[in-house]
């Protein structure tokens, strides 16, 4: 059996026997599905619409013998046969129909006020919908994708259909512990080729490293006036600084 692939709230064509010519002999041509006749065709003449449900308005046949239906929706996933009668002979050619749709969006919400180091953080919640297949999400950061490891990555999605179209909604929540380097990291989120728009975070950790340095313009005399530069690590970098003199063991 083929398969057709059209895509949501278009016209899609449907090709009677996967396109072939129409036969010499070709008497008639008619579309159907499991609940009833949807188009007839007899050689010369034009395409008659049988359909009296819902496909009534929305199908005709294209002069190739294609069946083209308007507006698709989830609900036209389904089987449709095209019957030719040639000759003596009657086919039968099915399709099966399915209907994709690309998510319309994708963005970050319930983002985390800041990282801490160290610290395990649900650093937001992408979302996606009006998809179809469910849409898989990706997160990134600084362009790279991340993958779960169930410690310092850990990725939950849930995926919701909607009673009326069919169409799905996608969520998918980071927890991310994050080190030094994430201080300038970019974090985004992706489904398909559609990616959100970056994000930041402020990592804080404490001080580890601190470094004293004498700034003086020549050799250092007894008397003399030296400056001294305390330098510190840490995010936020610290506010103050207090110098102690060691007590001298002479």
């Amino acid at each position: 059996m083929d398969t057709v692939i059209g895509l949501y709230g278009e016209t899609i064509e449907v090709p009677c026997n996967n396109g072939a010519p129409k036969p010499k002999d070709l008497f008639m041509t008619k579309w159907k599905y499991d609940d009833g006749d949807l188009l007839t065709q007899l050689k010369d003449q034009d395409a008659s619409v049988i359909a009296t449900d819902k496909y009534k308005d929305r199908v005709s046949m294209a002069e190739n013998s294609s069946l083209l239906i308007a507006a698709a929706t989830l609900k036209d996933e389904k089987t449709f046969t095209c019957m030719v009668v040639a000759g003596a002979d009657i086919s039968e050619y099915p399709v099966k129909l399915l209907i994709h749709k690309a998510p319309t969006g994708v963005e970050i919400t319930a983002l985390a006020t800041e990282l801490e180091i160290g610290k395990p953080t649900q650093l937001g919640q992408c979302s996606t919908s009006d998809a179809n297949p469910a849409a898989s999400i990706t997160w990134f950061k600084n362009k790279k994708p991340l993958v779960a490891d169930g410690k310092g990555i850990i990725i939950s999605s849930k995926v919701k259909v909607d009673e009326v179209t069919g169409l799905t909604t996608t969520s998918s929540i980071l927890q991310y512990t994050a080190e030094k380097g994430d201080t300038a990291a970019l974090f985004t989120c992706g489904a398909l080729n559609t990616l959100s728009s970056p994000v930041s975070f402020t990592v804080t950790y404490p001080t580890e490293r601190i470094s004293l340095h004498v700034i003086s313009k020549g050799p250092l005399m007894e008397g003399a006036n030296v400056t001294l530069k305390c330098k510190a690590d840490g995010n936020p970098p610290p506010t103050s600084f207090n110098f102690h003199i060691l007590a001298s063991s002479q």
